[in-house]
């Protein structure tokens, strides 16, 4: 079923950023209009604008081809609101467009898991390369700089498995699929130059996050389409909840290299304590929408990642940071890398467990 107008609304200001404003609306003749107004006009662009479509989630997804709102937030919120297969009446979209046609045979049931699964092995293997590549840069190779072959075989082999398991999946996968994977190789392989530019000594640390965090992001998208390709009704939530998860993870995974690199620099600025504060907020409501989907047992598993020892270690050194007394932490570059990386794991196991539900249900 499309979005309804109401729907519609409540997904638009959830995507929308902070100063931003947006509404939708119905024109006379029943089209579907989502008006996006940034607190800032990009240089040179329009300021706001209107998208008009068939439906409210053709013209979102306008927006998102725009560069007006953010593809993965439009996306999981879109995938949130179906997974009961039915939306609130409000007289607006319903029946308007012609729904898709279900295949008469659906794919099977562990292609979900199987392929995030792969996916989120590599995603982590990559996330720890980047916090050491950060590290070893910022510090002129006093950190890591041992670790980091061994590190990036990690990394090769996981790739290797979700190149085996995309191989596998090859017929059911479809070609958006296809194409987010052709999405993954082209940054894996910026990734690789990346590489070869920390071992000459040509690429900073921050180069090295922007570089790491783009092929994650593009991990994280095939996230994003096996969710609508291959997670029926009765494992949607769960399977969202997994996505969900691993976007929170990621962002603890950005905090990990960018404050490394600054604790291996023994500098910190207004910048690195802005991002810091931006990550945590993202995280935060990744969190939520893990906590509202999830099932009990993988909700209960996060309550107890949440408080544990190493939860509040950690907020308490972010707590410094964000304070500009980063010197009370009595962490160096590897305190913290070992710290957030202690985080990390306990995000990843609450992650593994709830893919374990996914594929139970």
């Amino acid at each position: 079923m499309p979005l309804t107008r109401q729907d519609a609304l409540r997904l638009l200001h959830f995507c929308l950023g902070p100063d931003d404003s947006g509404s939708v609306d119905l024109a006379d003749d029943g089209a579907a209009l989502v008006t996006v107004a940034p607190a800032e006009a990009p240089a040179g662009g329009a300021g706001v604008r209107t998208f008009e479509a068939a439906t409210f989630d053709a013209a979102l997804r306008q927006a998102v081809d725009a560069g007006m709102l953010k593809g993965a937030c439009v996306e999981k919120q879109i995938a949130f609101l179906s997974k009961d297969g039915a939306r609130s009446r409000d007289g607006g979209r319903e029946g308007r467009a012609t729904p898709e046609p279900t295949p008469t045979r659906p794919p099977p049931r562990d292609l979900f898991p199987r392929l995030v699964t792969a996916m989120a092995a590599l995603l982590h293997e990559v996330q720890v390369e980047r916090g050491m590549s950060a590290i070893c840069a910022a510090s002129s190779g006093r950190h890591f700089r041992r670790e980091l072959a061994r590190q990036r075989e990690r990394a090769n082999a996981k790739r290797d498995r979700l190149t085996a398991v995309r191989r596998e999946l090859a017929d059911p996968m479809g070609a958006t699929l296809a194409r987010r994977f052709e999405k993954v190789d082209a940054q894996l392989r910026a990734v690789g130059k990346a590489r070869a530019a920390l071992d000459a000594g040509e690429i900073s640390a921050q180069e090295i996050v922007v570089t790491y965090s783009a092929a994650n992001l593009e991990l994280l998208g095939i996230g994003d389409g096996a969710l609508v390709a291959f997670a029926p009704g009765p494992q949607h939530a769960s399977a969202l909840a997994s996505v969900v998860l691993l976007y929170a993870t990621e962002k603890t995974g950005i905090e990990r290299a960018h404050l490394g690199a600054a604790f291996a620099a023994r500098s910190f600025s207004d910048e690195d304590r802005q991002t810091l504060a931006a990550l945590l907020s993202a995280r935060r409501s990744y969190l939520h929408i893990f906590a509202a989907t999830a099932p009990r047992a993988a909700e209960e598993l996060l309550a107890r990642a949440l408080g544990s020892t190493v939860e509040s270690d950690l907020a308490r050194a972010e707590e410094l940071i964000l304070a500009g007394r980063q010197d009370e932490t009595d962490l160096d570059a590897r305190g913290w890398f070992n710290l957030t990386s202690r985080k990390i794991e306990l995000l990843d196991e609450v992650g593994l467990a709830t893919l374990g539900l996914v594929a139970a249900s």
